[in-house]
């Protein structure tokens, strides 16, 4: 794997560990909540906006040929009513379902596609690899807003549920 990259794909291998330990005590119920008063983001609506990064991410990489999560979970459309998404079970096991992909899109990438032109993010390096930076940062900070739900909610930090886990 690139140099430049392996740090990346270790943050997004992590990030996939947290969310699927952060979703597994979960309930529907609890993934629907919206904050704010009901106006904001719920769990359902971040694990979907999440997915939809990491579709788009394998789209730009060439790995696949469309984003199935982006007309429910783009930035663009927001959160709405759990009764609009699937199931958070379906979600999760899309979830687990795209992580290895992704792993494995990012270790392809050469230097060469690093150095890629890409356009439509925040980031000074307008590159592939600043794509992939920004996209990293992107993903653990809702991982951090779902972890910060799951504690408002009165269930384990993701923390000690991955500190659980890992003493499996």
């Amino acid at each position: 794997m690139n140099t430049q990259i392996r740090s990346l794909a270790d943050i997004f291998a992590f990030n996939a560990l947290s969310l699927k330990v952060g979703l597994s005590d979960v309930s529907n119920e609890q993934a629907g909540r919206r904050w704010r008063d009901g106006d904001g983001s719920s769990i359902a609506f971040l694990v979907g906006h999440l997915l939809s990064s990491r579709y788009g991410m394998l789209k730009r990489l060439g790995k696949v040929d469309d984003n199935p999560y982006a007309p429910l979970f783009s930035a663009s459309t927001g959160p709405r009513d759990i009764s609009e998404y699937p199931p958070l079970a379906e979600l999760a096991k899309a979830w687990d379902e795209a992580a290895p992909r992704l792993e494995s899109a990012i270790r392809s990438v050469s230097d060469e596609d690093l150095e890629v032109p890409a356009e439509g993010f925040p980031a000074a390096d307008k590159t592939t690899r600043g794509l992939l930076m920004f996209l990293a940062w992107h993903e653990s900070y809702h991982v951090g807003q779902i972890g910060l739900m799951r504690t408002e909610m009165g269930l384990p930090s993701v923390q000690s549920r991955i500190h659980e886990a890992m003493q499996r």
